[in-house]
């Protein structure tokens, strides 16, 4: 901790950079707007002198501020994806057409997609019948005869 102390204001600039490089390599943008108030209390104490306590204090108070203004910036500017389903695979089923794997009996039954068999929904078919994805709920297909 002494040593911390006698680096002084760079101390809060090496956190900045370390937070940084977290959010490289982390999901999400969570460490970066810490990382932002890690700087900017790292640039105020080099400018005046402060305890270490009040500088605690000071990147608190900027932490804070800076995750309820990019909270409040992301909601009314939400970033958008070029692929909006990607985590979405039982989505990005809909309107596809294929096969019964198993028939549909008591409504339920299952097809092959690739190497995964989705659980389907549906009116009563036999094996083989060609289905359309109407819909999904979880990992549940609503299909229909095509």
């Amino acid at each position: 901790m002494e040593t911390i102390m006698e680096i002084g204001p760079w101390a809060w600039l090496i956190f900045a950079a370390i937070l940084l490089v977290l959010e490289l390599i982390s999901p999400g943008i969570f460490f970066m707007w810490f990382g932002v108030a890690a700087a900017v209390t790292g640039l105020i104490v080099f400018r005046y002198d402060m305890d270490w306590q009040w500088q605690l204090v000071l990147f608190a108070v900027l932490s804070l501020i800076t995750v309820l203004l990019a909270n409040k910036y992301l909601r009314q500017h939400p970033i958008e994806s070029d692929r909006p389903l990607l985590n979405e695979r039982a989505v990005q089923l809909i309107g596809q057409s294929h096969d019964l794997l198993d028939p549909i009996v008591d409504g339920r039954g299952s097809i092959k997609i690739g190497d995964t068999i989705w659980r389907v929904e549906g009116p009563a078919l036999p094996r083989g019948a060609r289905i359309k994805v109407i819909g999904a709920d979880g990992t549940l297909l609503r299909v229909v005869p095509v």
